[in-house]
């Protein structure tokens, strides 16, 4: 996968760097951030990790890793 960032000026991705090695059509997807929703993403990791800072909770137990991939 490819990571390109870039802006969008009157309706045409403009990268950052110039794309290099991708030849014939390609399937891409285009994210939209809007500060808006990158703010409240923000807000919402500061509040879990001030909850996680403040529980009292005892853990008991061996960490269990997870595994993502069957």
């Amino acid at each position: 996968m490819l990571v390109v960032n870039g802006f969008i000026e009157n309706g045409v991705f403009i990268p950052e760097q110039p794309l290099v090695g991708i030849e014939g059509r390609q399937r891409a997807v285009l994210r939209i951030e809007h500060e808006e929703e990158k703010l409240e993403r923000v807000i919402a990791w500061k509040e879990f990790s001030q909850a996680i800072r403040a529980s009292d909770e005892i853990l008991v137990g061996e960490p269990q890793r997870l595994c993502l991939f069957t």
